[in-house]
C-alpha cells in the first residue's frame, strides 16, 4: 500500500509540472517565469527518478528501454552536433524525453499513471475555471484581486496587464459573439483560449480512453472547452461525437455512412461559420493562422534536412511579411518542428503518430484511435511543439501495445 501511495504522490507532482509547462500564465509573468521554470524542471527530474525507482521492479522490457534510450540519445546528439542552436535548452528537453520514455512504462488503470493524474488535475482546473468564469467574467459578482504583467502578448518589451483572482484564474482574452456581443473567454490559468482548450481537449481524450464511468469529468471538460470559444476545441468536439456516433451500434454502420453525407455537409458549414466568426469577430484572424503555415513551409524548404536549428525563431521571423512586424508568434506546432528541425526531427514526431495509429488499428481500439487523431489534430493546429505533455503522448503512442494488449486479452476471455 505504501508503494502505491508514494507512487500516486510522485505521479501527481509530475502531472502538475506537465500542466504548468503546457502554457500556463504563470510562465508568462516576468520575475516568476524563470524561477518557476527552474523549480518545475528539477521537480520533474528528481521526482521522476523517485517514481521510476519505486516502480522499477514492475517495468517490463528493461533491455529494450535502455537500448531505445541510447538510440534517442545518439540520434539527437548527432543533430545538436550539426545544429548547435540553444544547446543548453535542447539538452534539457532531451533529458525530459529520456525520462518520459521510462515514465510511460509505469501503468495506471488504463494509461500511464502520470497521464491519468494529469487528466484528473485538469478536471479540477476546469471545474474551478467554469465557476470563476461565470462569477467573475460573466456575472461580475466577484472582482479581480489585482492586475499582473503578462509577456505572452508583449511587444518590444512592453507588457500588457491582465486581471487575476489570486492567481487561480486569469482573464487574458475576449471575443465578440454574434447576437451576444463582447464576451470574456474562459482561459482559466492558461495564456490564451486555444491553450486552455488544448489542455481541456487532451484531458477529455484521456478520459474517453478510461474504462468505467466518468460522465461528470467528461461533461465538465466539454463545458470548459465550449466556454473558451476556441475554434480548435469546437472542431475537436465535432470529431469526437462523430466518431463515437459511427462506432455505436455497428449493425447500422452502413446506414450511418449514408447519413454521414448530410451530417458532413452541415459540419463543414458549421466549421466554416466558426472560422468566419474568428475572421470577423475574433482577436486573432484566420489569415494570420494560415500565414503561419506559409512561413513554416518556406523556412522548411530553405533547410529541409536538418532545419534551421531547434529554438531558432529568427529563421521563421525573417520569412514573415512586413505586416506581421508585431505578430511574430506562430500558432501551430508542425510548422515549428519541420522548419527548425527539418525532416531529421520532424520524422520522429510523424513516426510516433504512425505507430499510434498502427497499434489502434491492430488492437481495434476506437478510443486509442481518437487519442492519436485528436493529438495529431491539435499538433497541426495549436502551438505546443516542445511541451513535456506532448513528449509523454508521443512516447505513449510508440508503446501503445503495453496498454492495448490488456484490452485485447480481456476481450478474448469474455468471448
Amino acid at each position: 500500500m505504501k508503494k502505491e501511495r508514494y507512487s500516486s504522490y510522485c505521479a501527481y507532482i509530475i502531472a502538475i509540472v506537465l500542466m504548468i509547462n503546457c502554457r500556463t500564465v504563470w510562465l508568462s509573468i516576468p520575475n516568476l517565469s524563470s524561477k518557476l521554470n527552474i523549480v518545475s524542471y528539477f521537480l520533474l527530474f528528481f521526482v521522476s527518478l523517485l517514481l521510476i525507482g519505486i516502480n522499477f521492479s514492475t517495468i517490463k522490457n528493461i533491455k529494450k528501454i535502455i537500448i531505445t534510450s541510447i538510440i534517442l540519445l545518439l540520434y539527437f546528439f548527432i543533430y545538436l552536433a550539426f545544429k548547435p542552436v540553444e544547446v543548453d535548452q535542447n539538452i534539457k528537453l532531451l533529458i525530459v524525453l529520456l525520462i518520459t520514455l521510462w515514465l510511460v512504462q509505469i501503468k495506471g488503470i488504463s494509461l500511464p499513471l502520470i497521464l491519468e493524474d494529469y487528466s484528473n488535475i485538469i478536471v479540477l482546473v476546469a471545474t474551478v475555471s467554469i465557476i470563476m468564469w461565470v462569477l467573475v467574467s460573466i456575472l461580475k459578482i466577484i472582482t479581480p484581486t489585482s492586475l499582473v504583467p503578462f509577456d505572452w502578448t508583449s511587444s518590444n518589451g512592453f507588457y500588457t496587464f491582465i486581471p487575476t483572482y489570486r492567481y487561480i484564474f486569469f482573464e487574458t482574452q475576449n471575443t465578440s459573439v454574434p447576437l451576444i456581443g463582447n464576451v470574456i473567454r474562459n482561459t482559466s490559468i492558461f495564456t490564451e483560449a486555444p491553450m486552455a482548450s488544448l489542455n481541456f481537449s487532451l484531458a477529455l481524450l484521456i478520459k474517453i480512453f478510461f474504462k468505467g464511468k466518468n460522465i461528470y469529468s467528461k461533461v465538465i471538460l466539454i463545458v470548459a472547452i465550449l466556454s473558451t470559444f476556441a475554434t480548435t476545441g469546437y472542431i475537436l468536439l465535432i470529431l469526437i461525437f462523430l466518431i463515437k456516433w459511427l462506432d455505436s451500434d455497428k449493425r447500422y454502420f452502413a446506414y450511418k455512412l449514408i447519413f454521414l453525407i448530410p451530417i458532413g455537409i452541415v459540419a463543414i458549414i458549421g466549421i466554416k461559420l466558426l472560422i468566419n466568426q474568428r475572421l470577423v469577430y475574433g482577436t486573432e484572424s484566420s489569415s494570420l493562422r494560415l500565414d503561419d503555415y506559409r512561413v513554416g513551409f518556406i523556412t522548411f524548404l530553405q533547410n529541409p534536412i536538418l532545419g534551421t536549428g531547434l529554438g531558432n525563431s529568427e529563421s521563421l521571423i525573417k520569412n514573415m511579411d512586413n505586416w506581421r512586424v508585431y505578430l511574430t508568434g506562430l500558432s501551430n506546432s508542425i510548422s515549428i518542428i519541420f522548419a527548425q528541425g527539418g525532416l531529421y526531427v520532424g520524422l520522429v514526431y510523424i513516426y510516433a503518430f504512425i505507430k499510434g495509429f498502427f497499434f489502434s488499428f491492430k488492437y481495434k481500439s476506437i478510443d486509442a484511435f481518437m487519442l492519436v487523431l485528436g493529438t495529431l489534430y491539435l499538433f497541426v493546429t495549436t502551438i505546443f511543439p516542445f511541451q513535456y505533455l506532448l513528449f509523454v503522448l508521443l512516447i505513449l503512442f510508440t508503446n501503445f501495445d503495453l496498454y492495448l494488449q490488456k484490452d485485447e486479452l480481456s476481450k478474448e476471455k469474455v468471448e
